[in-house]
């Protein structure tokens, strides 16, 4: 049975003087609704929803409230907007889907039309679903799951005020921000400690998501009475700030503003006490640095003294936003020497920062406008020793789990948590830590091949589960080489990261530097289909922008004879390759 439905389509004109909206495009489609969804062009909605972005970041920028105001109200009624955020919510979701009190963890090309059909900010919110997950420090955290409808609402919001966000929040937060990432914020800290060891305060905010009060965080917010009404809705059910992982699109947005100031606090309060004198002999504002990722910041500042009076004011500004410090977790330390029974060194987002004194006859020099000085120390960043146990003990969990299953599935399982901790650990002074890694690896897998087979010897199992593969020994593959494990020193050395520029935005319309930065962080095959496909999704022709999530799909299925060279491998959007093989 075919229903006969109506489908708007927007495109819109905007001129410098008034804001016109202009629909057209608008025609009658007699065919289904998963039709009308397999057909909605995503390359023009994709285009009108991105350029009202831009101009709300540039708007923002110029402090042009009433240009922004008037340009998120359009933003969240255009059509395009609402088929977008279904979108996002429902195929670009490439993590766990969790269901909400509504029981629907997925949707189908039907459900997402009618989803369309219902989308609007009302400021209403539907219950939430609390479940727990565990901490590494052995608690439980609660965690509020949306329903679809609201997670799509929630996105539909964060669309219309996440540009005017990212043009004023400041330049070290790098949290839960388009564009930035922890690399980001461990490039910030190696740039302040490259030149001289300081003190460091390693803050911890005594549950911070859930204590954020609302009514300072609603007068921060400072929107139109619409969204601040939705905003409220969803803070009263507890939608909000229970976690911020993917169940609600706009929690991290909300966290990032309840905290936005800090770092200009610090700053104003240095350079109020260096104009009054109130600093150390040869010390500046500018010698302090403040570091935030999400609820985790660190304040680095070559004097302790100082340090604790910013402590004392950091303390006094989170009190309005129902915050205080955790006195048993939060520490001030020293990146050279012990301070007050701490090693020296601190970690932060799973990276250690620690000085190292140079070796006899060795010297590192440094260089400032003026003079070249021998500096004695050198600055180490290597992974976290907790990290590195934690991950250990992951592995062996899950070879242990795997005891009973072929080796090939076992390769299968591995080789993914292998290339993504490599991946984040690859800027570092990694060389130890990995060869460590690569030892513990080959006994743990040494035991799995020894007990599925009790009966045989030791020799038999080295020929039958390691081989030599270029120019390296006991690699535990299958015979045909298809399945082998990844080595954590394989390829992997101490690489350079170059930190996003300060006041970079992927809201400021500079696609180049943008499609470079993804580039840069993608795999080697991704970057030649870029470049192959001149930045275009091989299936809709639209181009690939950064952020998009994208997929490696076979011209010709494997199931069918297909291969994995590059010949027959081209890049699309993930909603692309869902609609490729009919999801």
């Amino acid at each position: 049975m075919r229903d006969e439905q109506t489908l708007s389509l927007s495109m819109y004109t905007i001129s410098n003087r008034e804001l016109l909206i202009e629909f057209h495009m608008c025609y009658t489609l007699k065919v289904t609704k998963e039709e009308q969804w397999r057909k909605v062009p995503w390359k023009k909605f994709d285009k009108q929803i991105r350029k009202i972005q831009e101009r709300i970041y540039d708007a923002s920028s110029r402090n042009d409230l009433k240009r922004v105001r008037a340009l998120q109200k359009v933003l969240v009624g255009l059509t395009s907007a609402k088929f977008i955020a279904v979108r996002r919510v429902s195929q670009d979701n490439r993590g766990k889907r969790s269901a909400g009190v509504d029981g629907i963890a997925s949707l189908t090309p039907t459900q997402r039309m009618v989803l369309v059909n219902e989308l609007e900010i009302d400021g209403k919110a539907e219950s939430i679903r609390r479940v727990y997950i565990p901490r590494p420090d052995g608690r439980q955290r609660p965690l509020g799951i949306p329903t679809m409808k609201d997670r799509a609402k929630q996105f539909l919001l964060l669309m219309a005020l996440e540009p005017e966000w990212e043009a004023r929040f400041e330049p070290n937060s790098y949290g839960f921000r388009p564009g930035r990432s922890c690399q980001d914020a461990r490039a910030a800290i190696c740039q302040s400690l490259k030149q001289k060891a300081k003190y460091v305060y390693d803050a911890d905010i005594e549950q911070c998501f859930p204590s954020i009060a609302h009514q300072p965080l609603l007068k921060k917010v400072n929107t139109i009475p619409r969204f601040s009404k939705q905003i409220r809705a969803w803070l009263k059910a507890g939608i909000t700030f229970e976690g911020v992982t993917e169940p609600g699109p706009i929690s991290p947005l909300l966290a990032n503003i309840a905290l936005h100031g800090l770092e200009n606090h610090v700053a104003e309060c240095l350079s109020t006490w260096s104009k009054k004198g109130e600093l150390p002999k040869g010390s500046v504002a500018s010698n302090g640095l403040t570091v935030r990722y999400a609820d985790d910041f660190v304040i680095l500042y070559p004097h302790v003294e100082v340090l604790e009076r910013v402590v004392a004011e950091v303390e006094k500004w989170l009190i309005p936003q129902g915050l205080k410090i955790s006195k048993q977790k939060s520490t001030i330390r020293h990146t050279l020497q012990k301070y007050n029974g701490n090693n020296a060194g601190f970690s932060f987002l799973g990276f250690y920062f620690s000085h190292k004194e140079c070796g006899i006859g060795k010297t590192t020099w440094v260089a400032n406008k003026y003079t070249r000085e021998p500096l004695r120390y050198y600055l180490r960043q290597t992974p976290d020793k907790d990290r590195v146990q934690r991950h250990i003990d992951n592995i062996r969990d899950i070879v242990k789990r795997m005891e009973k299953r072929p080796q090939e599935e076992l390769i299968a399982t591995l080789n993914p948590i292998i290339r993504g901790w490599t991946n984040y650990y690859a800027f570092t002074d990694n060389k130890d830590t990995f060869r460590y890694c690569d030892e513990r690896m080959f006994w743990r897998l040494y035991r799995y091949a020894c007990n599925r087979h009790r009966s045989k010897g030791k020799k038999w199992i080295a020929l039958k589960y390691f081989r030599s593969f270029e120019g390296r020994k006991w690699i535990f593959s299958t015979a045909d080489h298809k399945h082998r494990i990844l080595l954590y020193s394989k390829g992997v050395g101490r690489n350079v990261y170059r930190k996003v520029a300060k006041g970079r935005s992927p809201y400021d319309g500079d696609t180049r530097y943008w499609n470079n930065r993804w580039k840069a962080g993608v795999s080697s095959t991704k970057r030649y289909l870029h470049s192959q496909q001149n930045g275009k999704c091989e299936w809709c022709k639209g181009p690939i922008y950064f952020g998009h999530v994208v997929e490696i799909d076979h011209i010709i299925a494997k199931k069918d004879g297909g291969s994995n060279t590059k010949k027959n491998l081209r890049l699309v959007h993930g909603h692309c390759h869902d609609q490729i093989h009919g999801r």
